[in-house]
């Protein structure tokens, strides 16, 4: 048994060794969940025996009295705060500074007007002197990341003059600057010309792509990182780290409402996403116990720290090597399912039907698995979508 201690590298090498199939000991896995995560994260010394203080009750906790239509800002930490109200608990992050405002990802477009004059009036509140958005960072292409780009991106305006003003606005039409990686770009300019009833507009497209697997820049005085998690959730996901204020922003990389949002047919993986859930605890830095210290924001849901993570990344990781152990065995997607490797997370994590479901997510990860493969996994492991076939290939993310 490794010893449990704040290094994010020790919870890393418990979550990796010592996840076993379902039918080799299940109940040890289990246990040894319980022990990566310590005490519970979001847990406070009590008020009272047996009454548990949740130490973000005052943030993004109580997302089922704000679903309301109205959008509701809570302070995270620093200059960050989090825009809740959004359907589905999607969650917008916004830094607030005298430069004026950086907003990750843009949720549905039917709160964007809702949105973008909470923003204003959060800036005017916090600053009163530069309200408008000057940068959007759009974490992956989906439509609850995307859908309020064109409306913030009119109502907000770049930081730059001159003939490199004019340029972008030849370009963009004006206003804020929406970055996003360049596989999100190309998806949307593929999925705006195939049309179809959900297809993106011109409007929503970034207007600046990065292809770096690190970003970074200044904002405000706030140093922000831009990190590229290669085939994850998709081939284009970012998380986004505000260095200062210790916030992270981590795109469906983490999703504390579901099973991982894995997108097979925008790249998504199975262990690209572990991957990046390995390489998000390695960037968080704990406080005492494994708790407190950096503050992670989901893509969905409530606020996280490295407790929720690690136990996010075992329950990830558990799953993985049951279905790989099974398929292994040459077991079909179908005998897999009726296995249910997934049974005793299903109550805590599966949505009800759809994305995020856990027929769904076995899916996703039975599919980007390859046909014979390490049962357990590790940062060493390699694959690439298909996994089957005499096409497969091997390389690493």
């Amino acid at each position: 048994m490794v010893s449990i201690s704040r290094a994010a590298g020790a919870l890393r090498a418990v979550a990796n060794t010592c996840l076993l199939p379902s039918s080799l000991g299940s109940g040890l896995a289990m246990a040894l969940a319980f022990a990566v995560a310590g005490t519970a994260s979001a847990a406070q010394p009590q008020a009272a025996l047996g009454e548990p203080v949740n130490r973000y009750a005052s943030g993004a906790n109580i997302y089922g009295l704000l679903e309301d239509g109205e959008i509701h800002p809570w302070h995270v930490k620093g200059k960050v705060w989090l825009m809740a109200g959004q359907p589905g608990e999607s969650n917008v992050v916004v830094l607030v500074g005298d430069e004026g405002v950086l907003v990750v990802d843009t949720g549905a477009k039917s709160m964007a007007p809702k949105l973008l004059e909470k923003i204003r009036q959060l800036a005017e509140q916090q600053d009163g002197a530069q309200q408008a958005v000057r940068l959007i960072v759009n974490t992956n292409g989906l439509g609850d990341h995307i859908g309020g780009n064109e409306t913030l991106r009119e109502g907000g305006r770049r930081i730059i003059a001159g003939e490199e003003a004019a340029a972008a606005n030849a370009f963009s039409g004006g206003g804020a600057a929406i970055w996003a990686h360049q596989n999100v770009l190309s998806r949307l300019v593929d999925e705006t010309a195939a049309g179809g009833p959900n297809a993106p507009s011109e409007a929503q497209w970034p207007s600046d792509a990065v292809d770096q697997d690190v970003y970074g820049m200044v904002f405000t005085n706030e140093a922000v990182q831009m990190h590229h998690m290669r085939k994850s959730t998709t081939d284009g996901q970012l998380m986004v780290l505000f260095r200062q204020s210790d916030v992270i922003a981590a795109g469906d990389v983490l999703n504390m409402t579901s099973y991982p949002l894995i997108d097979v047919a925008r790249g998504g993986t199975i262990d690209g996403e572990l991957i990046a859930l390995n390489r998000l605890i390695d960037m968080i830095v704990p406080d005492d116990q494994v708790s407190g210290g950096t503050v992670v924001i989901p893509g969905h849901g409530r606020l996280t720290d490295l407790g929720d993570v690690a136990r996010y990344t075992v329950m990830v990781t558990t799953i993985r090597n049951r279905v790989q152990f099974y398929k292994n065995q040459g077991k079909s997607l179908d005998q897999v399912l009726a296995l249910n490797p997934s049974a005793e997370y299903d109550e805590r994590w599966s949505a009800k039907g759809g994305p995020g479901s856990a027929r769904e997510f076995l899916t996703a990860v039975y599919n980007t698995l390859p046909r014979k493969g390490p049962t357990f996994f590790t940062m060493e492991t390699i694959t690439t979508v298909p996994a089957t076939g005499p096409e497969a290939a091997k390389r690493r993310f």
